[in-house]
């Protein structure tokens, strides 16, 4: 009898705790019910998941990254605002008449200013892309800020170093923020070169635990670097090589110059200030040079974090997949969607457009490969045309549409880039860029299995249930 009081009492107290723990912040209702799945039907071993996946950032660092613009960088942000105002009465006459609404939605989602007049290079591979950062890092002449997710203690990691060092020592300004999950294979000793010499370091949003901080959500997934205000990158590349099995080779950046780097060192400020504990930057000039009309791209790049009302990113993927009047050519490494994505591709499938997705047939993360399996069984059986590229791990993140915009960098289409991530994406509205992210995927297509629905009817029941059983954690995946 006392056993079973036992058990009644656990189970209660269970019940109740789960229920005061996932309430205590707000999340959307699929991963509501699945923290309370998990909190009552894994008592104990619930709670740790909880733990290491399921807790939200304080209110005050949300609030922190929130407001940063009012340290100063709202003076350039509120001028360009005015003039994107202006040029909006333009009509036809306007850069981005073409989508109006889409430029409207990131400016009230994001406050994404549309910049225009830049010069903007596609970089798809990662030998390329490591020799035009690194020459571009060695002219730099009064500072360099890098954003990354991953730096790697491997010798481009150590290079990267070395360099920053030898900048340093000649006078350049160098502040870093990286990520402590994404770059967990680094130790004390990896920077110690680069602070002594007088270079700044943080990890972003550091709590007392330090590099054994166990939350798991909320990385800082942005990969961005600025030169002297004048080059900007940003994109999925990480700095130097994973140390799993499968190494990423191919991906897709961005080397701007012109107006939008300002949007670029804008972010880094924000979050540098949200992180930096002490040494924290405001507006001056020198950070934001007078830009030059350097190119024909016009283009906004939008943020997304766990501190936004609004989901701007997939807002704004969104709104461009309703764009589209001929076709929609995807690539992501993982494609976990929540339904509102799912369904925009599979009503331009419907509605008679080329709509085609490719995802990698080898990635790192094999529980994440098996959620995004559901996802690609339900588009083959709606008609979007599905590929699974068999050369490696493709990590390139773009949206196409009929071959005149494009968007692009760190989020993937899953649900944790959407809501839980710090990620960064480029809106472009450019023919020539759209097309050759077009020929790219036309090159990758060569390397890349047609994955139809009569495969997917051939896949035993045991197989359908394991892509099911993954497809539940999506929502805290």
């Amino acid at each position: 009898m006392w056993l079973e009081t036992l058990l009644v009492v656990i189970v209660v107290v269970n019940a109740a705790s789960a229920i005061v723990t996932v309430f205590r912040q707000p999340r959307d209702i699929a991963a509501t019910w699945a923290w309370l799945l998990v909190l009552m039907l894994i008592p104990v071993l619930g709670f740790v998941l909880y733990w290491l996946f399921g807790r939200k950032l304080s209110t005050n660092k949300l609030n922190a990254l929130a407001t940063q613009q009012r340290l100063g960088i709202d003076q350039m942000v509120a001028a360009q605002q005015e003039a994107v105002e202006l040029s909006q009465d333009q009509g036809a006459n306007s850069p981005f008449a073409g989508a109006p609404e889409l430029v409207r939605t990131l400016l009230k989602a994001d406050g994404a200013l549309i910049t225009t007049m830049n010069d903007v290079q596609l970089i798809f591979d990662r030998t390329e892309f490591s020799r035009r950062l690194f020459a571009d890092l060695e002219a730099a002449q009064h500072h360099i800020h890098i954003e990354a997710y991953t730096i790697a203690p491997d010798a481009h990691g150590q290079a990267l170093v070395q360099l920053l060092v030898k900048k340093v020592e000649a006078g350049v300004r160098v502040r870093v923020i990286y990520d402590t999950f994404g770059s967990h294979r680094l130790n004390r000793n990896f920077w110690r070169p680069l602070i002594a010499a007088g270079g700044m370091v943080e990890p972003f949003i550091a709590t007392k635990l330090g590099r054994a901080n166990l939350r798991i959500n909320f990385r800082n997934h942005r990969k961005i670097t600025v030169i002297d205000g004048r080059v900007g990158y940003m994109g999925g590349f990480d700095i130097g090589s994973s140390s799993r099995k499968y190494l990423i080779t191919q991906d897709t950046q961005l080397r701007i110059s012109g107006q939008a780097v300002a949007s670029l060192q804008a972010r880094f400020f924000m979050d540098w200030n949200t992180t930096a504990r002490i040494k924290k930057v405001h507006f001056q000039r020198a950070y934001f040079p007078e830009s030059h009309d350097t190119g024909r791209t016009t283009m906004q790049i939008v943020s997304g974090g766990p501190e936004q009302d609004l989901e701007a990113i997939k807002l704004g993927d969104l709104r461009l997949l309703a764009l589209a009047k001929r076709r929609i050519w995807v690539q992501s490494p993982f494609f976990v969607p929540d339904d509102s994505l799912l369904d925009g591709l599979i009503l331009a499938a419907q509605s008679g457009m080329d709509v085609r997705l490719m995802v990698p047939k080898q990635t790192n993360q094999p529980l994440m490969a098996k959620a995004t399996a559901f996802y690609l069984n339900r588009l083959a059986k709606h008609g979007v045309k599905v590929y699974r590229y068999d050369a490696g791990f493709l990590h390139r993140k773009v949206i196409i549409v009929d071959s005149q915009y494009l968007m692009t960098g760190s989020p993937n289409l899953d649900v944790r880039s959407f809501k839980l991530n710090f990620e960064i994406a480029a809106f472009i509205y450019d023919q020539a860029l759209a097309e050759r992210a077009e020929r790219q995927f036309k090159l990758d297509l060569q390397q890349a299995t047609a994955y139809t629905y009569a495969e997917v009817k051939s896949q035993t029941r045991w197989h359908q249930m394991g892509t099911e059983l993954a497809r539940l954690f999506a929502p805290i995946l």
